[in-house]
Order: structure tokens, then C-alpha cells, then sequence
């Protein structure tokens, strides 16, 4: 977690001479959206409400993590308060991801030297990705390697940048440690509760891979398949504690799941928030080298340990199921695979003193994706630029209208500044975060025809009092997509003018 700071630290180290760091060296714009979920918190809100769609929105419990971190930040300087409180969440879900994993594997895994290798495997490695990239095929069969692209498939880019999911996985590999130890079955289903308040998504991979363990291991025994075991009950099997845990986290999967299908908004969203799984010949780049020996690896353990070698089994098989099933986020359903195939390809080499050179070698084309990662983020934090610094002249723009705009005051400016401008103001901007703006395209189509439309000494106050606008921003980013004059409409009020930078307030609304 220190090495995955370290680009972070450049990247302060470089603001000034104009520019300020967002916090962020991948996933810009998802990144901005957070810390705009944090302001949301620390404005009193308790309840999600996307600040990048001026649709109506009931609120629904998502997103809790980041909105009670807002409520610790407050007065001068909080956009770099939410920024510092997000970085610690980033390396406090590390650390117990680190944990979690270590504790799941010790159950496979006897020796403590091997445990740590496997450790350092699952929580740094990835697929050979990283040839594809030098090869220049970034694009390979409409894809981004999934090395670089899906914290689901490995577990680096989580670490690097995704703290609510790395958060998530180390509740659900402590759930199944609790769940293959045949503890109470309430402890598994409240880790798996909590769980849902990081990632909901991730609740559908483990209850069927639990479902598809807990049967298989009840029908083995109900048909005597388990060699020289003949004191199985139902009280203490796999199936009962499966269901107890099922049971206890249903109510939050349950509420979830309602909320997303009869909320206009969330469905919306759902259908736009489009994460298909690549072809497969990306799994088998990401997978391939590792893939023979986890096998193995699975083959042993059933002779070793039978009810914990099927878990294995149950995973990789309900793999495939989970990311072609017919969800728009497929790819997130990859979930814990990683771990599962680095756990049983140690596992192939357990009778071994020593991992024979083939196993090392192996491993060792696991680890280049991290370190080009790593690299390539340290390069562009020393070098400032957009999206991952801002301009001071913006950040300075950005704060006049937080002292101006009441909190959730409707915004109308480019996609640009409409996607950071609520990590530094609690508004609600028509368009700035791809799935979280309800019919983005629609809207983008509709400004561009208004704008090109009404050129010259027009009144737009219909238009803008139509769609509850309260505020336009305006910069180097709106005239060059829009190539506007607002300082000609009769309907606004300049309230804001500053280094290339204005604002006004709509006069219908006022």
C-alpha cells in the first residue's frame, strides 16, 4: 500500500504553477464522481442521489461508505480534506483485503512462506495483459487487456484506485473463510451484509458459489460419496450454514434489488451502466498461464481436503455462468476468481520443498502489469496535466460558485466540468458522468442543436427555466464546444467573472 501511494505523493508534490491534482491517476472521472458522493455526505445527505442528472431522485442507501466519510471533512480546504479521507480509505481496505486473503488462503495453503507467496501473487498479479499492450494491440478484439481494465479479474487496480471494492472483497473472503470452517452461519451472512453497502453486485457470485458448493457437498454425503466419513449431519453441513447466511443477507439484496427496478432513475441507470465481458480469449490471456496447474492444483486438494478442493471447483466452475449472465455489468461478476486460481496453483506444488523453476517462472510473468501500472502513474503524476490536475483558474471558479449556488442548485456546463465540478461543489450538474447521467447522448445531442441554434441577442429563458437550470458555468470548455455568447442572452445574470471564467444565474429562477 506504501508503493501504490508513492505516484499519489508525486502527483501532490507537482501542484502549483497553475495546477491543482484532482487525487486521481486512473479513473478520472469516476474518481471526481466520489469524491463528489463525499460532498454529498458532508452536506447532510445520508441517502444517494446522483449529483450528475437533474432527474428526479428519491435516494436510495448506496454509496454509504463515501457519504459518512464526507460528514469527517468541513471548512477551508475540503475538496483536499475528501481527497486525503478517500486515500486513507484506499489503503485502510488494503490492508484488510490483505488480511482477508491471507486468512482464506491459510485454509489451503499450510506452509506460512507459501501462504505469503500466494499473498503476493493474488494481491500484485496479473495476466499477460501487459505483451499484449507492448505489442501495441491495446485494442485487441474491442478490449482493453483486462489486466488494465477489471479490478474484478485481478485484484492490483482495486488497490490502486477502488477502495469500496477492495473493501468488498475482503468481506466476502472472510465470509467464505467463516463458511468453509462451518461457523455460525448469522457471522457469514453480516460479513456478506456488509459486503452488499461496498459492492451489491458481488453478493450474486457468492451465493452461487456457495449455493452451487453447499449442494453439491449435501448430495455427496446423502449418496455416501465421501470416503470413510460417516458421521455427517445436516445440523453441521455446509447446506444449512449456507441457508442461515442466505437468509440473514437477503433483506439488504432484497431492498436493493426494489429499489433499482421500481426507482425511474436507478433503472435508468442500471440499463445505460454497461460493463459487457470482453471475448473470451481475453480470460485466456489473463488466466492461461495459471489455468493448467490451478486445475491440478483443485485435483489434489479433493484427495487432500474434499469439501474444500469442491469449493475451488464450484468457483471456477460457476465462473463462466457468471460472466456471460444476462446483467449489464458482467464483468464485475468475475469477482474472487483471481484469488481462486492463484490459491489452487500453489496448491498444485504443496508436496513440493521447493517450487521447481517452471512454477517460478510462471509467477515471476505475473507481476510486469503492476509495475507498469505503477510506472506509468508516476510518469504522469510528474507531469502535470488534464483530466488528472485542474487548472487553479477552475478550482478558483469552482469554489465562487459553491459560495454562490445553494447546495443541489441545477448547473448547466460542458461534459468537462460537469464530471469534477461537484467534487468541488454541492451541485447538480445536466450531464457529467457516463452512467450516472441518465440519457447522456440525448442531452449532448439537445445542447449542441440549442446552442448552434441560438446564436446572437436571443432570450433563452424558456429553455432554461424548462429544464429547472439555476446557474450556467462558463469557460474555455463551453465556448469550445459550444461557441456561445452569454454575455447577448437577456435571461442571465452574470454573478461570477474571473481569468476566463464565468457564471451566471438564470433571471426565471432567481
Amino acid at each position: 500500500m506504501v508503493m501504490t501511494t508513492i505516484p499519489y505523493l508525486i502527483a501532490f508534490a507537482n501542484q502549483g504553477d497553475g495546477w491543482q491534482f484532482t487525487g486521481f491517476l486512473i479513473g478520472v472521472e469516476d474518481g471526481n464522481s466520489y469524491i463528489a458522493k463525499m460532498l454529498s455526505g458532508a452536506a447532510g445527505d445520508w441517502l444517494f442521489r446522483s449529483p450528475y442528472s437533474a432527474e428526479t431522485q428519491r435516494g436510495v442507501i448506496a454509496f454509504l461508505p463515501y457519504l459518512i466519510l464526507g460528514k469527517l471533512s468541513g471548512g477551508a480546504a475540503q475538496h483536499e480534506q475528501l481527497v486525503v479521507l478517500f486515500h486513507l480509505f484506499r489503503i485502510f481496505s488494503g490492508v484488510l483485503v490483505t488480511l482477508a486473503i491471507y486468512d482464506f488462503t491459510a485454509l489451503f495453503i499450510d506452509k506460512s512462506t507459501r501462504r505469503e507467496w500466494t499473498l503476493l501473487v493474488i494481491l500484485l498479479g496479473g495476466g499477460l495483459g501487459w505483451v499484449i499492450a507492448l505489442a501495441g494491440q491495446k485494442n485487441l478484439l474491442g478490449s482493453v487487456p483486462l489486466d488494465f481494465l477489471s479490478p474484478e479479474s485481478f485484484g492490483f487496480l482495486g488497490l490502486f484506485g477502488l477502495p469500496h471494492l477492495t473493501a468488498a472483497r475482503a468481506l466476502l473472503f472472510w465470509g467464505a473463510a467463516m463458511y468453509l470452517r462451518k461457523e455460525n452461519g448469522l457471522k457469514t451472512g453480516l460479513a456478506w451484509t456488509l459486503m452488499v453497502l461496498f459492492q451489491p453486485l458481488y453478493i450474486l457470485v457468492i451465493w452461487l458459489v456457495v449455493g452451487l458448493h453447499s449442494l453439491a457437498d449435501y448430495l455427496f454425503h446423502r449418496f455416501d460419496r465421501i470416503p470413510g466419513d460417516s458421521s455427517w449431519s445436516f445440523s453441521g453441513s455446509y447446506l444449512r450454514n449456507a441457508l442461515v447466511a442466505g437468509l440473514v443477507s437477503c433483506p439488504l439484496v432484497i431492498y436493493t434489488a426494489i429499489q433499482f427496478y421500481l426507482d425511474p432513475y436507478l433503472a435508468a441507470w442500471t440499463s445505460q451502466n454497461s460493463l459487457p465481458s470482453p471475448h473470451w480469449v481475453h480470460y485466456l490471456i489473463a488466466y492461461g498461464l495459471v489455468l493448467p496447474m490451478a486445475v491440478g492444483g483443485i485435483l489434489k486438494l479433493f484427495r487432500r481436503d474434499f469439501p474444500r478442493g469442491l469449493f475451488l471447483a464450484c468457483w471456477v466452475l460457476a465462473f463462466p455462468i457468471l460472466v456471460s449472465a444476462p446483467l449489464p455489468t458482467q464483468r464485475r461478476l468475475a469477482e474472487g476468481i483471481w484469488v481462486i486460481l492463484v490459491i489452487s496453483f500453489f496448491a498444485f506444488f504443496r508436496e513440493k520443498t521447493k517450487i521447481p523453476l517452471y512454477g517460478k517462472i510462471s509467477a515471476g510473468l505475473l507481476f510486469p502489469t503492476a509495475i507498469f501500472l505503477v510506472w506509468g502513474a508516476a510518469a504522469r503524476a510528474a507531469r502535470p496535466s488534464t483530466p488528472i490536475f485542474i487548472t487553479t483558474e477552475k478550482v478558483e471558479a469552482y469554489l465562487a460558485l459553491q459560495g454562490i449556488a445553494p447546495p443541489e442548485s441545477i448547473v448547466l456546463s460542458s461534459y468537462a466540468a460537469g464530471n469534477s465540478l461537484p467534487a468541488w461543489a454541492p451541485v447538480t450538474v445536466i450531464q457529467g458522468h457516463g452512467p450516472e447521467t441518465i440519457n447522456l447522448l440525448t442531452w449532448q445531442s439537445e445542447l449542441e442543436e440549442y446552442f448552434l441554434s441560438n446564436q446572437g441577442n436571443t432570450d433563452c429563458g424558456d429553455y432554461f427555466s424548462a429544464r429547472e437550470i439555476n446557474y450556467l458555468f462558463w469557460g474555455p470548455d463551453e465556448t469550445a464546444v459550444w461557441n456561445w455568447n452569454p454575455d447577448l442572452k437577456s435571461c442571465l445574470r452574470q454573478v461570477y467573472n474571473s481569468k476566463g471564467y464565468a457564471i451566471y444565474k438564470v433571471r426565471e429562477l432567481e
